[in-house]
């Protein structure tokens, strides 16, 4: 399959990609596509793939991209959903058949839905970085595709979109409570990518910047520990209500998240010791706060979430290693 793959794309991509070598992007087009056979999307997705393995600067562009969806989704969905009460237009007639209940099991999975529909946005956007490139405004050129295709005038009947008021029977006061939550989403989303697509480059890493991967590895954390709970919840049967969650129950989170940061921050001890500590004190941390204030602790709980984001920790602590000691070798060759 692999070879059949290699020699479709070196007889069809000449009139599909144009490479370059020095960007390692691709430039996609779409017309020269009517003529190629069906199976060369897939060897399109196969190239794609390979390129963001093989090019560290693609990897950190889809990687970026992915945690600015999911960070901007998280924080306008939990601001907009209080300001405009989803909550009580989850009940009204006909959207209460439409969705699955407010605050139930599938809102709970709403932050690893959005670390998939983050990759996808970076890889469908991929192609396209030279286009954004060096333009003033870019991000609202990649905005008003997503407003056009994305949310007003998509190919479903859905909410908020013109065919979802024509063919559908939810309310048309609704399609509307949806807009400025997708909108100015979307928005965030499309300046912050074109800042990053745009940015001079600086000898500096991002490893060499504490706060910045302090604030990155903490928000990446806090998703590892709400998936980490809603798996716990699923095994044990337990009824699954975001709506209904408590401050108090939410707290337990932010501590070992705040510890994350803290401990990305310092340099010494060394990187396994400074591990360690981070992985005994968010065990610590959950014991503690499940035991006095929750009245409710589970020690397999509290031994097994802190075990992803310790590992994580230690990987990226590795990176920043040798990023060090790649800038003191290009430092000492200038001199």
């Amino acid at each position: 399959m692999l070879k059949q793959v290699q020699n479709i794309r070196r007889n069809h991509f000449s009139m599909t990609i144009n490479y370059n070598e020095n960007s390692a992007t691709r430039a996609f087009n779409p017309a020269s596509c009517e003529k190629a056979p069906s199976f060369l999307y897939f060897s399109i997705i196969y190239s794609a793939a390979e390129v963001v393995m093989k090019s560290n600067k693609t990897f950190k562009y889809v990687m970026y991209v992915t945690l600015v969806h999911c960070l901007t989704y998280f924080i306008c969905g939990v601001f907009f959903s209080n300001v405009l009460r989803y909550s009580w237009w989850w009940q009204q007639p006909v959207v209460c058949d439409y969705f699955r209940d407010f605050g139930g099991t599938a809102n709970a999975l709403g932050p690893f839905v959005q670390i998939i529909r983050g990759l996808l946005f970076a890889f469908v956007l991929l192609p396209f970085r030279e286009f954004f490139k060096g333009r003033k405004y870019g991000w609202l050129f990649m905005w008003l595709l997503f407003l056009g295709i994305g949310i007003i005038g998509p190919m479903s009947s859905a909410p908020s979109s013109i065919e979802g008021m024509v063919y559908s029977k939810l309310p048309l006061a609704f399609h509307f409570v949806g807009w400025p939550e997708i909108m100015i989403q979307t928005l965030l989303f499309c300046i912050l990518v074109c800042r990053y697509i745009n940015r001079i480059e600086e000898k500096k890493s991002i490893f060499q910047n504490p706060l910045l991967l302090g604030a990155l590895l903490s928000i990446g954390a806090f998703f590892v520990y709400t998936i980490v709970s809603i798996i716990f919840a699923i095994v044990q049967k337990v009824e699954i209500n975001t709506e209904r969650a408590e401050l108090k129950n939410m707290l337990q989170f932010f501590l070992p998240v705040i510890l994350v940061f803290v401990m990305a921050i310092i340099q010494k001890p060394k990187l396994i010791f400074r591990t360690l500590i981070l992985y005994a004190g968010s065990v610590l941390i959950f014991a503690l706060y499940q035991g006095l204030v929750l009245k409710d602790m589970n020690l397999i709980y509290d031994f097994a979430a802190p075990v992803l984001p310790a590992l994580v920790y230690y990987w990226v602590g590795l990176m920043r290693e040798k990023s060090y000691l790649k800038s003191e070798k290009s430092d000492t060759i200038e001199e």
